[in-house]
């Protein structure tokens, strides 16, 4: 996926929040039929029995081990067979994503199937749990495994990247993210990256950072300390030279750097490749095994 399309979902991810109203599992009557528009999100795992689901003029086969991703604001209408009851773990959420919904953005699929049902049924049961405690850590046990079922869905359902390419704004922002990327080692003006999105450059600091989560010269610095990061996993790579590479004076990188990593660079260096070097050494032991 590209850094612009990765980056901007990254930064939806972080500022994304949900407020569960109420999670279980039930059994339908056989042959009902259910017809609402809801005003929140529906979050459904069918575990037993078939039916028929009818999403906003779609229409889906319900069967066990699905995952399904039911949007608000449309007509929903639940029906099990005459002879069979279905049986599901539900939750009901709100999601605060930001100006653009993340959902609409990327296309996602309202149906998809899990690789490992057990463990998507495993969160629910946890989520439930959770929603019936009274412990003190109640909300955050509810948040965890929340977004470990969104997760699991945004896994197994994929992006679509096609319908990023479609965006407008994205479109405008893909510009800006490239000349970053090869302008690191060099000044970033913030009217030169106005002049390639077409904005004015009080506007677009406002824009970009709706888009991206950081106002444009924090994600400057951001992007050169990460490159910073990965200039100083190879060997090869003098502190000097990674300095000049991400547009840096020594003494300033080593001071930004610490305060971004609570590493100095040298020293980062040294704890990446013992660390590597014990990975290799423990896959190494699990082959020989």
């Amino acid at each position: 996926m590209k850094l612009t399309y990765k980056t901007i979902i990254q930064n939806y991810f972080h500022r994304f929040h949900t407020e569960v109203s109420m999670a279980a599992f039930t059994r339908t009557k056989p042959g009902i039929r259910d017809q609402s528009t809801p005003e929140f999100y529906r979050f459904w795992m069918i575990r037993e029995g078939r039916g028929r689901l009818q999403v906003g003029g779609r229409s889906f086969d319900l069967q066990p081990g699905q995952l399904l991703l039911i949007p608000p604001g449309t007509r929903q209408s639940l029906t099990a067979e005459h002879d069979v009851s279905v049986g599901l773990y539900w939750c009901h959420f709100r999601a605060t994503i930001g100006d653009m919904e993340m959902f609409d953005l990327l296309h996602l699929p309202i149906c998809v199937v899990p690789a490992d049902p057990e463990r998507v049924a495993g969160l629910f049961g946890q989520l439930i749990d959770a929603c019936h405690s009274t412990a003190l850590t109640r909300e955050l046990r509810i948040r965890s495994a929340m977004f470990e079922l969104l997760a699991c869905y945004l896994e197994y359902g994929g992006f679509n990247e096609s319908s990023l390419r479609e965006n407008e704004p994205l479109d405008k922002i893909d510009h800006v993210l490239q000349y970053i990327e090869e302008h690191l080692s060099g000044p970033i003006a913030v009217e030169d990256m106005a002049r390639l999105a077409y904005l004015h450059p009080n506007y677009f600091i406002g824009y970009f950072k709706n888009l991206i989560g950081y106002a444009p010269a924090q994600y400057v610095l951001y992007r050169r300390l990460e490159r910073a990061k990965e200039l100083l996993e190879r060997k090869d790579a003098s502190i000097s030279d990674v300095a000049s590479a991400v547009g840096m004076q020594n003494h300033y990188l080593s001071r930004m750097f610490r305060h971004y990593t609570g590493l100095t660079p040298s020293r980062y260096r040294q704890i990446y490749h013992q660390t590597a070097a014990l990975c290799e050494q423990a896959a190494d032991k699990e082959d020989n095994a």
